[in-house]
């Protein structure tokens, strides 16, 4: 999930107009903060950060599949406050992700939106003009085509590897834990689950600072992760959902301006 400024492909921060972009945002999901641990929980907890990965990772790879669900807040250059919404899924070797933003000073076709799926490395985007002209750096003329219709982004594409980024379970471990040291920051309650705070600094897609709550208790599944400013609850471990190749889906343009749009086939 990584993108920056304006570019719904992948994990979103809001920053600088980049292909490999997630909406940098503060986000107002609140999990319970801190709060004291009895003696059972706190030696539970004494387990080090990187056992603590290693088992959330082969617990994330065994239940293969999970949603998330985030919502938050950031200021947009020209519209100001301004609210992101983002629901993903996971999968083995498929997934998803629906992205949208509002704001007071803008309506809702002005900013950037998008739903991507991955079924088995095709990659499909449904996205309006501004997320094409802002993200992708199309112009009109290449962009208002395909806008709201499903396209095929190829893998050649520099937008493919950013925008498939963490929607299936594979890449979603390798980029949630991407990190050379680890460390714990506590013990607290979020969603009703007891979890440990690992708290560490990521590279590669998601780089950044992280914090990820896994369950205090095995398997160690993680609860909550805030990447970047952005914060996903995670849940509906191991149930999968159907993703499909969307109907009608036509090639991407070539961003230089052509608007021919051959299906795909």
């Amino acid at each position: 999930m990584s993108v920056e400024a304006g570019h719904p492909y992948g994990t979103i921060r809001l920053g600088t107009v980049v292909i490999a972009a997630s909406f940098a945002v503060l986000v107002l999901l609140g999990a319970s903060g801190p709060d004291p641990a009895p003696a059972s929980a706190a030696a539970s907890a004494s387990t080090s950060a990187g056992a603590l990965v290693a088992q959330a990772r082969a617990a994330m790879a065994r239940a293969g599949s999970v949603a998330a669900q985030g919502q938050g807040s950031t200021t947009l250059p020209g519209f100001g406050p301004a609210t992101l919404t983002e629901t993903d899924y996971s999968g083995p070797t498929s997934g998803s992700q629906v992205v949208s933003m509002t704001s007071p000073g803008a309506g809702p076709t002005t900013l950037p939106s998008a739903n991507t799926v991955d079924v088995s490395g095709a990659l499909y985007v449904n996205a309006n003009i501004p997320f094409w002209t802002t993200t992708v750096g199309m112009g009109p003329a290449s962009a208002t085509p395909i806008a709201g219709r499903w396209v095929r982004i190829p893998q050649h594409s520099p937008a493919y590897g950013p925008a498939a980024s963490d929607l299936t379970m594979p890449s979603l471990i390798h980029d949630l834990f991407h990190a050379r040291h680890y460390g714990q920051d506590g013990i607290r309650t979020v969603d009703g689950v007891r979890v440990v705070v690992l708290a560490y600094r990521n590279t590669g897609n998601d780089a950044g600072p992280v914090t990820c709550d896994v369950t205090l208790t095995a398997p160690h599944l993680p609860v909550l992760a805030t990447i970047g400013g952005l914060t996903l609850h995670l849940g509906s471990w191991g149930r999968t959902q159907p993703v499909a190749v969307p109907p009608g889906a036509v090639a991407m343009p070539d961003i230089s301006g052509a608007s021919a749009l051959p299906a795909v086939t």
